[in-house]
């Protein structure tokens, strides 16, 4: 569980975010101050800032972890957000279950940036953009994908749990990827692996954010381009 705390002066937008969040259940308390000043200092609050500018956004996230919502076609922003250390970017068209899933990654440490933000910048990484250099580094998608959204690979299988450009899965995230992907619920793949459902949740989310996935279908499609699991034969069902 974890405090969110919203950041927008505009009212629309206020309340625009709160219909996005209101019903998240692990969303403990949530407030919606004009200022980032107002936000009340101590653990466990996730601060959700819309399109701040630069300043507001640096003091942010020295000081809290910060989800970053940005309109789609700012690249500049986006690329801000994530050199500023920004927990979460995601789009201002975000919606309900997107969100939900970047305040988890934030509230746990990690690191997420929504699928249509990453597609754009792979997009701009791909072709030189004269107005802006390509983004560089270890923790930019130019870069091979966030620097905090690494883990060790399966040793002589690592390269294989590694698509192109996207950081690898550790060995209890290719688990539970599997046993979810063979049609085991949350409660079921944890028991499985002597894990609790809430773990087997965190280790859902950080999957959705290396492998830029969302629903069940795409996670096991994932699954079967890593080859954790197989096609049965004249089947979509996947099988172990």
């Amino acid at each position: 569980m974890f405090d969110v705390c919203v950041v927008v002066a505009e009212p629309l937008a206020r309340r625009g975010v709160r219909q996005l969040i209101d019903g998240n259940d692990r969303v403990r308390s949530l407030r919606t101050v004009d200022a980032v000043s107002e936000v009340a200092a101590g653990a466990g609050t996730v601060v959700v800032l819309v399109d701040p500018p630069e300043q507001v956004l640096r003091w942010s996230c020295a000081r809290h972890p910060t989800l970053v919502m940005v309109p789609e076609s700012a690249k500049g922003a986006t690329l801000d957000a994530i050199r500023a250390g920004a927990r979460s970017v995601v789009s201002t068209a975000t919606e309900r279950t997107q969100l939900g899933i970047a305040l988890d990654v934030a509230a746990a440490g990690g690191f997420y940036l929504c699928p249509t933000l990453s597609a754009r910048l792979r997009a701009c990484a791909a072709g030189p953009d004269p107005a802006r250099p390509a983004a560089g580094g270890g923790r930019g998608p130019a870069g091979g994908g966030p620097a905090c959204a690494t883990g060790p690979g399966l040793g002589r299988d690592r390269a294989r749990l590694r698509p192109p450009g996207r950081p690898a899965l550790a060995p209890r995230e290719a688990a539970t990827l599997t046993l979810i992907a063979q049609g085991l619920t949350h409660a079921q793949a944890a028991r499985r692996l002597g894990i609790s459902e809430a773990t087997v949740n965190t280790y859902l989310t950080r999957i959705r954010s290396k492998l830029d996935v969302g629903n069940k279908a795409e996670l096991t499609r994932e699954a079967i381009t890593l080859g954790l699991v197989r096609r049965r034969p004249g089947s979509a069902d996947p099988v172990s």
